[in-house]
């Protein structure tokens, strides 16, 4: 009786400590996946606040996003039609003291759509020839007002140039330094 005791005794050791070690294995299951739930959600959460849309600002978005393409592609009554040239140019000066950069963006107007298309579908070459005018100038040549619209003028020249040996519309009425640093 006293052997069926300890034997019992054992058996209950054995269970009470099986499901001491079951437990804590049980709970740090749960917290694993609290844990996981919880990381997911605010994960979910960020990139949809972050976005800066949600579903219904996407589509309004896209909306509006289609509606300007129509409007600068359209130019009722010859309404002006901006163009940026992005990225900035940017080209080292000639420079007898120093080594100095210009860089420079650019805008082109014009109140057709064919020659904004035609500025599009050529942008490599008219970015390349601009490259190459921008980087045979000196900074003496920026210092004054007359001498930023001398290069205005060449560059615009140039886009035109550009547009004509391609068979292109080559109406471009304006090109305009949106932003011109000379370091």
């Amino acid at each position: 009786m006293a052997n069926e005791e300890i034997e019992l005794a054992d058996d209950e050791s054995s269970e009470a400590s099986a499901l001491k070690v079951g437990a804590p294995v049980a709970k740090i299951a749960i917290i694993a996946v609290a844990g996981i739930l919880v990381l997911s959600g605010s994960v979910g959460a960020t990139l949809y606040l972050t976005s800066g849309q949600g579903p219904a600002d996407t589509e309004q978005a896209q909306s509006n996003q289609a509606e300007a393409a129509d409007a600068e592609r359209e130019s009722p009554n010859g309404e002006a039609i901006y163009l940026p040239l992005d990225p900035p140019i940017t080209v080292s000066l000639d420079s007898d003291a120093s080594r100095k950069y210009l860089q420079v963006s650019l805008s082109v107007m014009s109140r057709s759509d064919e020659v904004i298309d035609a500025i599009r579908k050529h942008r490599p070459a008219i970015r390349n020839n601009l490259n190459f005018l921008f980087s045979g100038l000196k900074s003496t040549d920026l210092v004054t007002r007359e001498g930023k619209e001398q290069i205005r003028v060449a560059a615009r020249e140039e886009i035109r140039k550009i547009l004509e040996e391609n068979g292109e519309a080559s109406d471009v009425e304006a090109l305009y330094f949106t932003n011109l640093v000379i370091d």
